[in-house]
């Protein structure tokens, strides 16, 4: 009786934590619709307005995107999971800090959107969100698996490991690029998130388990 209590407790705060991310990245994303303010008065409004908040929308967009991506990769990490514990929660915790400040990143992208300087606050912030969806990874998959369903081999965690790193890779070099003056190169940086991807499943992908072979009649 105890041990059914306790499994009904797990699992409650498991759903908890699950649904408080997902609340934390539909929050992130209205805050990123709010960023786009449109004329005080129809009077004000006109192709030069227009053409003033198309660097926002933009931003607006390729945050909404990225955010995307990273609340996929977020329910891969944890769709497995079977079991809570107070360490992947505060792992959970610190990957939706830095999620948090992305909208002020966009803002700023937004307002400066060729400026160096903006694009280096940006790119930051993605690389602090993948290095703690790394972190998130590494506590959950911890013990080879024992909090999720059907354990983790070492191969596995290197590759979820190897896909969180992908976004933060690509802005990282991005970093590099901007830091030796190519600030029109470090915004493409973004086009490296795919190749990255592409990599941790040619080398990393654990293959699939063969289907069970049927009872003979």
């Amino acid at each position: 009786m105890a041990h059914e209590e306790h499994e009904d407790l797990d699992e409650r705060l498991l759903h908890r934590m699950l649904f408080f991310t997902d609340a934390v990245f539909a929050i992130v994303l209205t805050i990123l619709v709010l960023e786009l303010k449109p004329p005080e008065s129809f009077r004000e409004a006109n192709v030069h307005t227009l053409r003033h908040m198309i660097p926002h929308i933009g931003a607006f967009i390729f945050s909404f995107t990225i955010i995307s991506v990273f609340w996929i990769a977020h329910m891969n990490t944890t769709r497995k999971l079977m079991r809570f514990d107070w360490p992947t929660a505060l792992a959970n915790l610190l990957f939706l800090l830095p999620i948090c400040l992305l909208p002020f990143a966009t803002s700023w992208v937004g307002a400066d959107i060729n400026g160096g300087f903006a694009w280096a606050i940006y790119s930051w912030t993605l690389v602090a969100i993948s290095s703690a969806n790394m972190v998130t990874v590494l506590v959950a998959y911890r013990g080879s698996g024992r909090l999720v369903q059907g354990g983790a081999s070492r191969r596995e965690v290197a590759y979820r490991l190897a896909r969180s790193a992908a976004p933060g890779t690509a802005f990282a070099v991005g970093l590099l690029v901007l830091a030796a003056g190519q600030t029109i190169l470090a915004h493409m940086c973004w086009v490296l998130i795919g190749p990255c991807f592409w990599l941790a499943e040619a080398v990393l992908k654990p293959k699939a388990a063969p289907p069970a072979a049927e009872p003979a009649a």
